[in-house]
Parts: structure tokens; sequence; C-alpha cells
């Protein structure tokens, strides 16, 4: 596992956070479904958390950064309950980030990133949906059956959104990176090509 920098663990945190204010924005109106149906809200709504996770692995794309984003949500999860599922908790925010560095590894040589986030997506929320719905509700197959194609669904969305924002933030911040790099070398060079002219 490479050392993750503490640029690294202060992005996984932020990403973390977002993702825990995004679900408190969208559990209220989810809840009016699912509530009544006694299901899962992730499993119609996931893919909004986990755009994030999915994030966390173009801006930190190290094995175990997933992880770290479970385990930080769930660690604040427990401290402010809100949603929480007591130790279960690690469990459910955690394995989700362990589903997307496993699929990080598989797929790290395929350049075709929008393809990569959409898998990414599916499996994150495809396997908190699981965990949430074995562990928690305790739900009949039939029905998980039915739940995990809504997580499918709702993950693809997810990961297709976060490829829309990555493409928006982080090649634009790339190329203005490269671009002071150039202009660096340039200054760098000219006090160099003067003091050879004058030389000769």
């Amino acid at each position: 596992m490479r050392r993750f920098s503490t640029f690294d663990l202060i992005m996984i945190a932020l990403m973390a956070a977002l993702g825990l204010g995004t679900k408190q924005l969208v559990r209220p109106l989810v809840s009016l479904i699912t509530i009544p149906l006694a299901i899962p809200g992730g499993a119609l709504a996931g893919g909004f958390y986990m755009l994030w996770l999915i994030l966390t692995k173009r801006f930190v794309p190290k094995f175990g950064s997933g992880i770290f984003f479970g385990f930080a949500q769930a660690l604040v999860v427990i401290i402010m309950p809100f949603g929480s599922h007591g130790i279960f908790t690690f469990f459910t925010y955690s394995l989700p980030g362990v589903g997307v560095d496993i699929v990080e590894i598989i797929f790290r040589k395929i350049k075709h990133k929008l393809l990569t986030s959409i898998i990414e997506g599916a499996i994150a929320n495809l396997i908190g949906t699981t965990a949430v719905s074995l562990i928690i509700f305790d739900m009949p197959f039939q029905l998980l059956a039915f739940l995990l194609l809504m997580a499918l669904f709702s993950g693809n969305l997810g990961g297709i959104i976060a490829y829309i924002i990555i493409t928006q933030i982080k090649d634009p911040l790339i190329n203005e990176a490269m671009l002071g790099d150039t202009l660096l070398e340039r200054e760098e060079k000219e006090p160099q090509i003067e003091v050879a002219s004058e030389t000769s």
C-alpha cells in the first residue's frame, strides 16, 4: 500500500464529509418512498451517496482510499448518530469502499474511466444495499433481488455523475498545472539564453 500524504487524507475526509452531507439532504425526500415500503433508502438513492466514494478514488488513486473513506464516514455516524446501526455501521459503510478498491485494481489498466466509474458505482451500491438489507432489515430473497436491481441502476447513475464531475474539475486543474510548469520552465530558460548571448 502506497503511503498517504496529508493532501490525500484531506481529500478523503472532504469527500467523506460531502457524502454524509448529501445523504442528509437526499434522505428526507427518499424516505417518503422507502419508509412506507420498509426498504433501505440506499437502494433508491445510493448512487448519490456513492459518487463521492468514486470521486475519492479519482483524487486519491491508491489502494485503501475507499476503505478510509468508508471508515471515516462510519466513525462520524457513530459519534453523531444519524442513521447509525451500531457496530454494524463499520460494515455497512466500509464494505463499499473495499469493493471499489478491488474494482480499481482489476480495471487499473483500462483507460475508459467512464466504464470504470459506472462499474465502481454499481459495485459500491450493490454491496451497501446488500449489507444493509441482510444485516439490518433481514430482507426476503425475492425483495432483495428487486432492491439489488434498483441499487444497480442507482449506482450506475452515480458513476456517470462522478465521471462528469471529475472531467469538469480534475482535467482543467491538471492542464493549468501543466501550463504553470511550462511557464516556469520558460522563465528559467530566459536568463540562461541572455547569459549565453552576452558571453558570445
